[in-house]
């Protein structure tokens, strides 16, 4: 057996190109699968803890305002565990200079805090300092925050509540279950700890400030066991109609944990498909080489068989290439996919405001990586190695017999066949010869192809989520939103005279509840002039769609998710309608389905939409345009209108997604690099093995005189063939890939478009042609030392 050992090591090394890209390959789709899974783990572990310490609570309910005395009443109802009110706005920090830029946009969500012995729902988490005095204007904000404005305990802040001046001083930082991704709007899509913040002050602090004395406008509660949230949300919203309630959602949907929910099915997705990706190619690698090297090696199986190995060992001999490689390859891959979990780990703290969230080494991963490889390598060399079992050693001891040679289709088309040169020939009849090595190579790039196409697609699928949103579809330079509805046609007047404006549109967006049947969605919807050119509906050609006067359009997601298409009635309800006689819901045709990306609207005329809610002519916000010089001004003037809920310059909320965009452009290109070290290892296997089975044939053309570039031409005609097919075959599996990605990943925050630009493919092409040309290199400077006289003189 140490015979056997050592010829394995002997073999290895004398084609080690081919298996240390195999082993490359392995450890690619080990270290994402060890990294992946860390990261999963640590992502669903601190999680978990978190909840579990803070109370994380099943429900959350907004609403204008409630009677905070009732609040405990409301607990009594069935299905309800515990429930608490809290006081919840976004408030503007006061810069003291009106040309002080850093802090003017800069926004706060203030959360009332509870007595901590009364507080048992949504806990903070106390990361420094104490908490605040009920008796002093002390103030709590989010770690992320403190940090990225260097704040230190004992600052003071002045906020803007409700057109009310207030100063807090800092006296702790703390983070809360809910906020784990902070974001101002679901439009957003990133948090931006610079400009906007938690805050957490006492209830009985935030109660001397706000205008509504004694009135809760958020509530919180848990479900009791095997309690049902439909049915309680249906107590809830009749108990709570007089009060303006406009949402109540359950955890599933609240923005923070839906996030993180959705970015831990994506790494579950990953780690489940990604490296099943790389392990497919190793093994095709490692199956052609194990055939090629068993052929090759047809005598010495021979040999060994007369000199009494057993069936068992000389199989077990063969086996052990792949195993070999297989745990050389998982070793290396779980070791680095270790490393690599340190740095994204970092990477996702800096994103997610998790407690306890750190890297960690991970024995577990490293063991199943290690078994992982072993089992795909093991499957390439058992379906290898089969053939051994059916060898007789005397047969073995003899040259394989010559398969039978025929023309090919192509051979046929004689007029075709006369154009291409004689090497070109040579490596077509090769692809023919092998037909099933031939599939597989050809299935492989395919897959690297798919695989490069996604990659490239990404910078696409960013765009339409970001800069395309500011681009094509919002084109004011200023949205104001207003803390409460307001006569539309007044509030544009009054801002129409500020300097640099130049065109006000109002806009009406309003909560509510879309049926179909049994089908329903909580969504928010807009409702836009008819001549809107501030704020653009697409289709998917790019082209604009006028609102429709009468019915309503509906994204495209929320389409599906309520079962309905173009022409069909759905229900509509809403917590702003006026009381009416009758029925508190109201049938709409919809009139369109259009892409949304970012969000989930549906989207109507404004003036069928007030006649919906029948309170006049009102509006919620206002889309401005005006010269970029005159903002900074017209920001200022406003800041501190107790009318204002906030205000958005379009500019800033741009640059800062595309500064933003740049931490995520090596996704990009490190999927791509991945891909095309996969495809150089298939190509360069397949040279290889095709270069081994013709030695005698490419030394004679040597011989012959042909020159090392002349002979190449056999094999490259052969692989470029094979690479071709891959990409046409590679080309609906990119769609189909991109089709399951868009509806894996889409979320009601955003929608993946399923789209691959033509640049993408063509990109794709380009990295598969450039791994090609690679491996080629490598067979060429092969070609070129091969020793074809020694070739020639060989006996048979």
């Amino acid at each position: 057996m140490v015979v056997l050992h050592k010829k394995v090591l002997r073999d290895i090394k004398e084609n080690k190109g081919v298996y240390i890209a195999c082993m490359v390959v392995i450890a690619i789709g080990l270290m994402v699968f060890t990294s992946m899974s860390i990261i999963l783990d640590n992502l669903k572990g601190a999680q978990q803890n978190f909840y579990q310490s803070t109370h994380f609570a099943d429900g959350f309910i907004q609403l204008t305002g409630y009677p905070e005395n009732k609040v405990k009443a409301l607990g009594n109802s069935p299905g309800i565990a515990d429930i608490e009110g809290r006081i919840v706005k976004d408030v503007k920090l006061f810069a003291e200079k009106s040309s002080d830029k850093s802090s003017s946009n800069h926004t706060l969500r203030l959360v009332s805090l509870n007595s901590p012995n009364a507080s048992t729902l949504n806990q903070v988490q106390i990361a420094s300092g104490r908490l605040p005095n009920d008796k002093a204007s002390e103030i709590l904000v989010d770690p992320k925050y403190f940090a990225a404005n260097h704040l230190t305990l004992g600052d003071s802040l002045t906020l803007i509540l409700d057109g009310k001046r207030a100063t807090f001083t800092i006296v702790g930082t703390a983070q809360s279950p809910e906020f784990i991704y902070a974001m101002r709007t679901a439009q957003d899509l990133y948090p931006d700890p610079q400009t906007f913040g938690i805050a957490y002050t006492p209830l009985s602090t935030v109660k001397g400030l706000v205008k509504e004395a004694n009135q809760v406008n958020d509530i919180v509660f848990t479900l009791k066991p095997g309690a049902d949230f439909d049915t309680v949300k249906e107590m809830l919203q009749t108990e709570l109609k007089p009060y303006g309630v406009q949402s109540i959602i359950p955890r599933k949907d609240q923005t923070s944990h839906a996030i993180l929910t959705n970015e831990l099915k994506s790494l579950q997705g990953t780690t489940r498909t990604l490296p099943v990706v790389f392990l497919g190619v190793a093994t095709i690698i490692l199956y052609t080489m194990l055939i090629r090297l068993i052929e090759q090696q047809r005598g010495i199986i021979g040999t060994l068989k007369a000199f009494g190995f057993t069936n068992r060992e000389i199989v077990f001999h063969y086996l052990s290439y792949p195993l070999f490689i297989g745990s050389l390859g998982g070793l290396l891959g779980g070791l680095s996919g270790i490393a690599l979990s340190y740095p994204l780990t970092s990477l996702y703290e800096e994103y997610f405001a998790l407690p306890g969230l750190r890297g960690t080494f991970s024995f577990k991963y490293l063991f199943l990586g290690i078994v992982l490889s072993l089992s795909f390598s093991l499957l390439s060399g058992i379906k290898g190695s089969l053939n051994i079992l059916r060898l007789q050693p005397a047969e073995a001891m003899r040259p394989a017999a010559p398969a039978s040679a025929r023309k090919t289709w192509l051979e046929k088309m004689t007029r075709l066949w006369s154009m291409i040169s004689s090497q070109a020939q040579m490596g077509l009849r090769n692809i023919f010869r092998a037909p099933a090595r031939s599939l597989i190579t050809v299935l492989g790039m395919a897959v690297i192809y798919s695989l490069m196409s996604v990659s490239w697609s990404m910078q696409s699928m960013t765009d339409k989520l970001t800069t395309f949103q500011y681009d094509n579809i919002q084109k004011y330079d200023v949205k104001l939103s207003l803390t409460r509805p307001l006569p539309a046609q007044a509030t544009a007047y009054t801002l129409a005279r500020e300097p640099g404006v130049s065109k006000i549109e109002p806009v009406l967006e309003i909560p509510a509840t879309l049926k179909n049947q049994w089908l329903k969605k909580e969504i928010v919807i807009m409702g836009l002039t008819p001549d809107s050119t501030l704020y653009n509906i697409l289709d998917k050609n790019g082209q604009k769609i006028p609102v429709p006067d009468s019915g309503i359009l509906l994204s495209d997601r929320l389409a599906t998710l309520l079962q309905v298409k173009v022409g069909d009635s759905i229900t509509v309800e809403s917590s702003l309608q006026k009381e009416r006689v009758g029925a508190k819901e109201q049938t709409m045709v919809v009139k369109g389905i259009i892409p949304q990306y970012v969000g989930l609207n549906a989207f109507m005329d404004i003036n069928t939409l007030q006649a919906f809610l029948q309170q006049g002519q009102i509006s919620t916000s206002m889309l401005i345009s005006m010269n970029p010089q005159e903002v900074s001004a017209f920001k200022n003037k406003y800041r501190d209108a107790s009318e204002v809920g906030s205000i958005e310059a379009i500019q800033e909320s741009k640059d800062k997604i595309l500064q933003m965009m740049k931490s995520y452009a090596f996704t990009t290109y490190f999927l791509s690099i991945l891909a095309g070290i996969a495809g150089f290892a298939l190509i360069y296997n397949s040279s290889i093995i095709s270069l081994s089975e013709r030695q005698r044939e490419l030394a004679s053309l040597r011989v012959l005189g042909l020159t090392p570039k002349e002979v190449l031409l056999v094999i490259t005609s052969e692989q470029w063939t094979l690479t071709l097919c891959g990409v046409l075959l590679g080309i609906p599996l990119s769609f189909g890939l991109i089709a399951g990605m868009a509806q894996a990943l889409s979320t009601d925050l955003y929608s993946i478009p399923a789209e691959l630009p033509p640049l993408a493919l063509l990109s794709a092409v380009a990295g598969t042609a450039f791994s090609v040309w690679i491996a080629q290199t490598r067979t060429y400077h092969k070609i070129k030392t091969l020793p074809f006289v020694e070739i020639l003189a060989t006996k048979e």
